[in-house]
């Protein structure tokens, strides 16, 4: 990942975890690593567990930062929400997968965030 990228990236998350916690979000961890790759951030929201993946953008001309997420990185996600439920004994409970659309402008001051609940699907999943 570039340096600006990486830059983006995190002003993104930080901006993102601001908002998040405004919205009654409990924060349980960040950048979680599970053997399939990364969740940007776990999160408690009612009785859900929330996996949540950021997704920045500083230009509108791709469209919003959501749009992003492919079919592809759904099921990486899934895959890493279901790694996460295994080991913490959490497959039977309800959960789902969130994404923040966070679009800053060039000096990386927020520009538009929005939050999509339960953007990917798992048909075997706990709903």
């Amino acid at each position: 990942m570039g340096r600006e990228k990486n830059i983006t990236g995190r002003s993104g998350e930080m901006k993102a975890l601001g908002f998040l916690k405004r919205k009654g979000y409990k924060i349980l961890g960040t950048n979680y690593r599970t053997p399939f790759g990364e969740l940007d951030l776990i999160a408690k929201k009612d009785d859900f567990t929330v996996f949540i993946e950021i997704k920045t953008r500083v230009t509108s001309s791709l469209g919003p930062p959501y749009l992003s997420v492919t079919k592809a990185k759904e099921r990486h996600l899934i895959k890493n929400a279901l790694a996460y439920l295994k080991r913490y004994g959490l497959v039977d409970s309800h959960w789902r997968i969130d994404v923040v659309s966070v679009r800053l402008n060039y000096e990386h001051e927020l520009e538009d965030i929005e939050i999509i609940e339960n953007a990917v699907e798992d048909n075997g999943g706990c709903r």
